[in-house]
């Protein structure tokens, strides 16, 4: 009979990944460690995951799982494209700024090679939904007709590098400044 799987187990066992891989890197990972820092049993460990790969694997396809439902949360499709737009953008810079080491971690890993094809399609199917709203949004002539893939790499790369510039600083912008930052987010892409 299958061993049902421990949720709170996984996630101790994801936050010590977290922390070890942003510490000390792939390289230096390692199940026991991984372990030590989660309070389980190495063994544990290796009854939700095959390896350290599947283990990073696992670890990055949650975070962008959870990442994706914090940006979705607020959003309603009745609201204008304008509105939808301007709540995921706020949501996606809310969880850069407040979860600043998780999304590093997808940063990181998101075009290494040691997500798989598999992982990384499915990482790219939480963002359909994205895809479709910018998709829509340019059938109805009110954004740019770019490649939707593009001018999300564009919106979250310029997210990420305003996220790193205030963390370098040790100090968080201002509602003001977060409206600039939305500001040029949506006049780079309005038609």
């Amino acid at each position: 009979m299958p061993r049902i799987k421990d949720q709170n187990k996984i996630q101790a066992i994801y936050e010590a990944t977290l922390a070890l891989v942003l510490k000390s890197g792939y390289a230096e990972l390692n199940m026991a460690a991984v372990a030590k820092e989660a309070d389980i049993a190495t063994g544990t460990i290796y009854t939700y995951f095959k390896n350290k790969e599947a283990l990073i694997n696992q670890l990055f396809l949650f975070l962008k799982e959870e990442k994706v439902k914090l940006m979705f949360k607020k959003y309603n499709e009745k609201d204008s494209f304008y509105v939808s737009f301007q709540k995921l953008w706020l949501a996606y810079f809310k969880i850069s700024i407040n979860e600043y080491h998780k999304m590093m971690f997808i940063e990181q890993y998101a075009y290494s090679s040691i997500i798989t094809s598999q992982t990384r399609k499915k990482a790219d199917a939480l963002l359909l939904p994205m895809i479709s709203l910018l998709q829509q949004a340019q059938q109805e002539q009110l954004i740019k007709p770019i490649e939707p893939e593009i001018i999300l790499s564009s919106i979250t790369g310029a997210v990420l590098e305003i996220v790193r510039y205030y963390q370098s600083k040790g100090t968080k912008p201002s509602k003001t400044t977060i409206e600039q930052c939305f500001e040029m987010a949506w006049t780079s892409i309005r038609k």
